[in-house]
């Protein structure tokens, strides 16, 4: 299946707009004012309708549209941009749309979404909001950003408008709008009912010097996750005293009956997990998600590039690595201290002639570049994994084109989806 990336998304959404309300209006015969700030103010207001309606679409985190958009992690990067862009948009099309200066219930209505909205993106997106809002409370009030969908429907359809005398752009618009309410009725009020969570146990944690845990997890009954090697899943601890589901990469192999995964305090739900969590525990797991797989490279010859925790997809790759794939990993790290996994990666290198291990230890070695490890050469004939912090990735991609790396062949996966 051909994947949307956040490159051709918002172009894609423009095109089919511009079409729609070109047909529309070349063949529009009503009486409605057809003022260049009018249209405008429709135009921008029926994308900010689709983009909101696809961005709770994606919150339902359906394996199809997964699929669509290259894997979960995509898919949560362009839904956070998607709503900013959702927002400005609507904040256009409040400031240029003509007023009418015959009161309906619809005006207030929609000055409410607004407002909603608003709070909801500065909640949402705000650097330092996302330092002081705990994340529980930010996962209530983003549930919210429906009611101001609603709102903005019934606003839609109780003030006049250009957009219900275009027939092609009235159904489009309509279909949208059903489309978001229907998926975001399904998330808050019913996707508990229909997503199966397997019950796992903690058997066993191993804790690490630079705040850094790996959990071992058992199931609990004949039945267990099924996954794919790289992908990651959503656990919920309810000893912790909370239901909230977070994503951690899968580092075991999916031939293992028991799952593994290694969590580092990065906020206030893995700070608690980190000074918490005690053997015994009960854990639901919701997946798995995530199209982050190396046998999906155009190459088998391949260049893997991780950052601290980026490490984790990889450990389940290296332990099956098929002989036909040629692969150097490089792991930078800030200290030693940091390299948790560097003897066991070492051993699978020793064991395997296909496998070259770097570890880059930044304290001592400085940060690493790929001119360091290929520094005459033109990697134009490799794919590239990559998963670590942003700065790290875009570094890397920066210095990788500059190789002869095509842009299509080099595959990350976000580090954070919030």
């Amino acid at each position: 299946m051909r994947r949307i990336k956040q490159e051709s998304y918002f172009p894609a959404i423009i095109f089919a707009h511009l079409l729609l309300w070109l047909v529309d209006l070349l063949r529009y015969s009503g009486d409605h004012p057809l003022g260049s700030l009018n249209i405008a103010g429709e135009v921008f207001s029926s994308w900010a309708v689709t983009v909101i309606a696809i961005n709770f679409l994606m919150a339902t985190k359906a394996r199809w549209i997964e699929r669509i958009f290259g894997g979960l992690d995509k898919m949560y990067m362009i839904h956070r941009r998607s709503g900013i862009i959702a927002t400005v948009l609507l904040i256009l099309h409040f400031i240029i749309i003509p007023r009418d200066p015959v009161f309906t219930i619809g005006k207030p209505l929609g000055f409410y979404a607004l407002v909603l909205l608003l709070v909801g993106i500065v909640l949402s997106a705000a650097p330092f909001v996302k330092r002081i809002f705990p994340y529980r409370r930010w996962r209530m009030t983003h549930k919210l950003m429906g009611v101001a969908y609603l709102l903005g429907v019934a606003h839609a359809y109780n003030v006049p408008t250009l957009t219900s005398e275009l027939p092609l752009v009235r159904s489009y618009v309509s279909a949208m709008m059903f489309i978001g309410v229907a998926a975001w009725i399904y998330k808050v009020f019913l996707y508990g009912f229909f997503v199966r969570k397997w019950p796992y146990e903690v058997i066993r944690i191993d804790k690490f010097e630079d705040d850094t845990s790996k959990l071992v997890l058992r199931p609990q009954g004949k039945k267990r996750l099924d996954f794919k090697a790289g992908q990651f899943a959503f656990f919920s601890i309810p000893d912790l005293g909370t239901r909230e589901m977070h994503p951690f990469t899968l580092s075991s192999h999916p031939s293992e009956s028991d799952l593994c995964v290694t969590v580092k305090s990065l906020g206030d739900y893995t700070a608690d997990l980190q000074q918490s969590l005690k053997v015994g525990a009960k854990v639901k797991v919701e997946g798995p998600f995530g199209l982050f797989d190396y046998h999906t490279a155009n190459y088998k010859k391949q260049v893997w590039l991780a950052g601290g925790i980026g490490i984790t997809p990889f450990l389940p790759f290296l332990e099956h690595l098929e002989p036909a794939y040629e692969v150097t990993l490089i792991w930078t790290v800030r200290s030693a201290k940091c390299a948790y996994y560097s003897e066991r990666i070492a051993l699978l290198a020793k064991e395997n002639s296909n496998i070259e291990f770097i570890l880059n230890i930044s304290d001592q070695q400085g940060r690493f570049t790929i001119d360091k490890r290929f520094s005459s050469s033109n990697l134009g004939d490799r794919s590239v994994m990559i998963c670590g912090p942003e700065a790290m990735r875009e570094a890397y991609i920066k210095q990788l084109l500059e190789k002869g790396v095509s842009y299509r062949d080099i595959h990350f996966e976000e580090f954070s989806f919030r």
